[in-house]
């Protein structure tokens, strides 16, 4: 991924890498990309969405420590789906819609 000139500016002015303000400017277009955006918008960085889904559902404890099988069978395919809708990925990582 080659960094551009504006991800290399936003990068001074948040406290987010050039590589993550590069792939919010791949993703939002340049136009559009501000360095405040970005550092609201970023989430972090995961290998899938399932991941992204089952760690923010933990995040927001919507997960009962305190329950057991079978209420503990969640389909991250089909929940990261539905969480996607709102939230989008660029080279592993993760942005919300803003």
């Amino acid at each position: 991924m080659e960094i551009s000139k504006k991800a290399q500016k936003m990068a001074e002015e948040n406290s987010l890498s050039e590589e993550i303000n590069q792939a919010y400017i791949d993703n939002v277009g340049e136009e559009y990309a501000t360095a405040d955006n970005v550092e609201e918008a970023y989430q972090g960085q995961y290998t899938s969405d399932e991941e992204f889904a089952q760690q923010l559902a933990e995040d927001l404890g919507s997960i009962d420590k305190n329950v057991s099988w079978p209420y503990t069978c969640i389909d991250w395919e089909w929940a990261s789906r539905e969480l996607m809708m709102d939230y989008f990925e660029s080279n592993g990582y993760y942005f919300r819609n803003l």
